[in-house]
Order: C-alpha cells, then structure tokens, then sequence
C-alpha cells in the first residue's frame, strides 16, 4: 500500500474527505461542515408543557360548564370562586345550646287584637348648651299589637251549671283582660336619631343608647293605654260568648248563656 492510499484512508476514517495527492492537479475546496443542532433546554420545555397541560384543563372546565345548566353552571362558578379567593369569610358559631329556665301552662282564650302604630318624638337638651354640642332627639315610628283574652286557668266545676232538664248551660268566665303590648322591631324604624358632638363621642363608648329604649319604652306605654281606651275588651267579650255558644250548642244544649264577673 503506498504512502497516498494510507493518508486517503486516514482522511475517511475521520470524516473528512480526502485531499488530492500531490502532483495530481489544482486542490478542490473543502465544503464546511454543517452546524451541530441545540438541544431545548429542559426548563424550557417543562413550562411549555406546564402552559398546555392548563390550557388544556381550562378547556375542559369551561366544556363542563357550558353543557350543566345556568343555576348549577353559577353555583359551580361561584364555589370555584371562593375557594380560591383568599379573602373569603367564614362563620364559626360557638353558641350553646338554650337553658330552659322555667315552664308554665297556659289556659288563655284570645278573643281579639289588636294593632297600633305610633310616632314617638323625644328630646333631651342640656340648660345653657347647643343642640349641636350636648343633647339628642329621636323620632321613632313603632308598631305594636296588644291582644285581649279569658284566663280559664281559673275555673272550677261551679262556673258551669247545666238545667235540670239539660237544655241549658250557663257558663260564668272571668272579665277579658288586655295583654302587654308587644312591640314589633321588624316594621317599627327610625325617622330621626340626632345627637350633640358629646353624645356621639359617647356613642364610642357605649353602643346601646338609652334615647332609643325610652322612646320603645315610651311607645310601648301609649299603646297600652291606647288599648285600655278602646273597645276591645268588649269586642273578647263578645267573641266569647259566641265561640261558647257555637261549642255547647254542638254538645246538644239548646241555649248558652255566658256570665262574666
């Protein structure tokens, strides 16, 4: 093997290719060799895959909610909201169970209500001082209902009396007595709380004013006597005897009378 056939050789074992002997002609360029590929970097190529592994379960979610129906699709929304909004509250109630303090049995006979409404206007003011610095004005609209009702707690064998012949009954029940007034906190409202700069600095201190449990206070004793100036007494009364009246008379009696003392 000469000298040129092993260079040859050579030059082929290395990749390149092989030069022309010597003496034989004008030398051929070599051509470049072409550029070595990069490789994706691996941090890369995880986001990547990251981005359309989310694209791809937001697709689905949204696919999801399209096809349930608007209330489910709302509620679904709105528990996916959230859950991953941080500021969302939540309610713990530690409250204990209610103590049963007493128990009473009642033998009432409501014959009649009824219900009121009433504007109260109260102001306190401070002698030798603004309106504006101490003193307060409270104007309150209060709803309340007062019922009338026999008390039958009382009643022995001898309020009721039956005729020889058992045609008649004759009943003899306490007079109506009128109820205290119950004040209704869900209609009733505020037209007007004013207070002077030192009221207010108190109300800091103190949540619970007095000005507007004696404006209820107040309310609540004007519907009584409202109450005790009307006729409702009389109308228990007569609903009374007809209620008994309707009773005993589908006992077989054929008169009811009904005494009131």
């Amino acid at each position: 093997m000469t000298g040129t056939d092993a260079d040859t050789k050579q030059v082929h074992a290395q990749g390149r290719p092989p030069e022309p002997p010597s003496g034989s002609g004008t030398a051929k360029p070599v051509p470049p060799a072409p550029p070595a590929r990069r490789r994706m970097p691996s941090w890369l190529a995880g986001t990547i895959g990251f981005l359309v592994g989310l694209a791809l379960a937001a697709g689905v979610v949204f696919g999801v909610l399209s096809a349930l129906r608007d209330d489910f699709r709302d509620a679904f929304w709105r528990v996916l909201v959230e859950g991953l909004n941080p500021f969302t509250t939540s309610e713990v109630d530690r409250s204990e169970r209610p103590v049963l303090l007493s128990m009473k049995d009642l033998a009432r006979f409501v014959a009649g209500e009824a219900q009121y409404e009433v504007l109260v206007d109260l102001e306190r003011d401070v002698k030798y001082v603004p309106g504006w610095v101490a003193g307060e004005r409270t104007v309150l609209v209060v709803n309340g209902s007062v019922e009338a009702y026999v008390d039958f707690e009382g009643l022995t064998e001898e309020a009721i009396a039956i005729s020889d012949d058992g045609a008649t009954v004759s009943v003899t029940l306490p007079e109506p007595e009128l109820a205290e007034p119950r004040i209704d906190l869900d209609t009733s409202r505020a037209l007007t709380e004013d207070r002077g700069l030192v009221d207010r600095v108190g109300d800091f201190f103190d949540t619970d004013t007095d000005a507007r449990q004696e404006a209820l206070a107040a309310a609540q004793d004007q519907i009584a006597s409202a109450a005790e100036k009307s006729d409702l007494d009389e109308r228990a009364r007569a609903n009374t005897v007809k209620t008994l009246e309707v009773m005993l008379s589908a006992s077989g009696f054929d008169q009811v009378v009904v005494e009131f003392r």
